[in-house]
């Protein structure tokens, strides 16, 4: 590595380690573009590798920092925006073109915040402006997540490491992802400050630190246990799958038969095609055109109820079953309800139908045809609660949104809450579990093969937040139960061989936390410091601008 003075105007360290403008410099700087776009692929959702999470900002930073190469800003957004569109592909449930947006909108986001801290870092560079890059990494996520949810932050990858993963309890994810994005920052401004090591020292000595703290309250955190009157429960998840359904609806609508893989993508065209075929049957109600579909649904909320009976039978208090497994047409709503009611009092349980309500009729753009509900019935046959999903997922799902509220319902058993699936993606809302005191988040879901289990592990924060246990069942993907520390108390396999329900032990009882009193004033405060150095680029070249012209009419009035 050759040391050379860099022009600070173009917005790089002055004084500092940078490659040289050669052959091997040039592959260098684009294995750092390549290693970074590879990490955060490998980070999504798709595959969660946790570890990646780090080096991905580092290796990008590395490139943003130090590269010269020609057309750099252009081939970094063509790097990000392909990440985006191979991490988003069979995720994100959107159409093709929809998608390619969505990832040139990500990718011009990436490379703003890349090259805002170049420009920030650039003309200050001292400790103090690493904190940009992280401050504006998390302002993003915070954006987003008002939007669309939690999907893509950081933090989601880090519930493997646990005592990390205990930050969220006090600050949110948005904590862990600062700590993330913050260590690639600090790497990169110690690495480019060796001709300064005092100063370098003290930077990498403030970060252990912090990071020490951290991980010392984590590790008391997740060991400590939950709260002293908590009391166990089991609990158990049903679920059935939607495959021979759909069969018979499609081979209703062509006449041909059908085989689905239960692993296709939401996005798949063959499951776009087979899908066509609800279209005309939301339509039309038409028992007698789609005799097969109408019995494989009343088969399904048969089977439904005699593996609730099994889950009854070995001992389980609460039943829940997965999100919508139960279908029905809105005039046979009610007799559904009235069937559980007495089984729930047969039983002696609480059970928590998850259904889909469809309102036949021509199906026009932006008509909500559909009930995403879930009816909490007590052992002793009354409903206590229907509850409307309060997050519809885009472009995938027409059902009407709920009004916002999260319910918590009082029972021996201790205070129990009531979401659905992408509900928990939006932590703000979900705050309502420590409000409320909740102690037993059940979360009925629908999750399919490509997002299968990161979406799961996603929704223990919900519970290290608030403090809360959280059941989980998921048709198409990974059911799970957490504790209020995230830790994996049981689990289900949706796509192993043979009955799909199970059972687990939970402890019930509130954990008081931190983020459930201050919620997102972390994140307000990324917020804040973004505004801040932002302000102070934008001073420092006014007052850049201004002595300039002073000088140019001094040198006038001289001659």
């Amino acid at each position: 590595m050759k040391k050379m003075q860099i022009n600070t105007a173009a917005g790089a360290y002055p004084g500092k380690y940078r490659l040289p403008s050669s052959a091997s410099g040039r592959l260098l700087e684009t294995g750092y573009l390549l290693a970074g776009a590879f990490s955060f692929i490998l980070a999504s959702p798709k595959w969660g590798l946790g570890f990646f999470a780090w080096t991905g900002p580092l290796f990008l930073l590395a490139f943003s920092r130090t590269s010269r190469l020609p057309g750099k800003w252009f081939w970094f957004f063509t790097a990000a925006t392909l990440s985006s569109l191979v991490s988003s592909y069979q995720v994100a449930p959107f159409p093709s073109p929809v998608l390619l947006a969505f990832s040139l909108l990500e990718g011009a986001k990436i490379s703003f915040v890349y090259w805002a801290d170049l420009r920030i870092i650039g003309r200050n560079p001292r400790f103090p402006a690493t904190f940009f890059f992280p401050a504006a990494c998390v302002s993003i996520e915070f954006i987003n997540a008002a939007v669309g949810g939690v999907w893509w932050s950081a933090a989601n990858t880090q519930l493997s490491f646990s005592w990390l993963a205990q930050l969220a309890s006090v600050t949110g994810i948005w904590g862990i992802s600062f700590i993330i994005y913050w260590f690639g920052s600090v790497a990169l401004w110690h690495l480019q400050s060796l001709c300064r090591p005092h100063v370098g020292r003290k930077g990498i000595i403030a970060f252990a630190l912090v990071l020490a703290l951290i991980l010392a309250y984590g590790a008391i955190r997740s060991t400590e246990g939950g709260p002293r009157n908590q009391q166990w429960i089991k609990v158990a998840g049903v679920s059935v799958p939607m495959v021979r359904f759909m069969e018979d609806l499609y081979q209703d609508y062509t006449g041909k038969r059908v085989q689905i893989d239960p692993k296709s993508s939401i996005t798949s065209t063959d499951l776009q095609r087979i899908n066509a075929a609800q279209l005309p049957f939301v339509e039309t109600a038409d028992s007698l055109k789609f005799k097969a579909g109408y019995a494989a649904l009343h088969v399904n909320i048969d089977s439904l109820f005699a593996l609730s009976k099994l889950a009854a039978d070995s001992g389980a208090r609460i039943i829940t079953w997965s999100e919508a497994n139960a279908i029905v047409f809105d005039l046979d709503a009610w007799p559904l309800i009235r069937r559980g009611s007495a089984f729930a009092r047969e039983a002696r349980v609480y059970l928590l139908m998850a259904m889909a309500v469809i309102h036949p009729g021509k199906i026009t753009p932006g008509r909500k045809f559909l009930e995403n509900q879930a009816v909490f019935i007590g052992p002793d046959g009354r409903v206590l609660n229907i509850f409307h999903k309060n997050h519809p997922v885009p472009m995938a799902e027409a059902s009407v949104p709920g009004d916002g509220n999260i319910p918590v319902i009082q029972t021996p058993y201790g205070s129990i809450a009531i979401s659905i699936c992408y509900d928990a993606d939006f932590p703000q809302p979900m705050r309502q579990l420590s409000a409320k005191r909740a102690d037993l988040l059940l979360l009925p879901s629908a999750d399919w093969y490509a997002i299968d289990p990161f979406h799961t592990q996603m929704a223990a924060f919900r519970g290290i937040e608030n403090g809360t246990t959280v059941f989980r069942q998921t048709n198409g993907g990974l059911s799970a139960a957490f504790d209020q520390q995230g830790k994996m108390l049981s689990s289900f396999d949706f796509f192993q061989p043979g009955k799909k329900w199970w059972t687990a032990n939970l402890p019930l009882g509130n954990q008081p936390t931190i983020y459930g009193r201050l919620g997102d004033g972390f994140a307000y405060l990324c917020v804040g410091i973004v505004i801040y150095w932002t302000l102070i680029i934008v001073w420092g070249s006014f007052g850049r601008r201004k002595a300039i012209h002073q000088e140019l009419r001094a040198k006038h009035l001289d001659s």
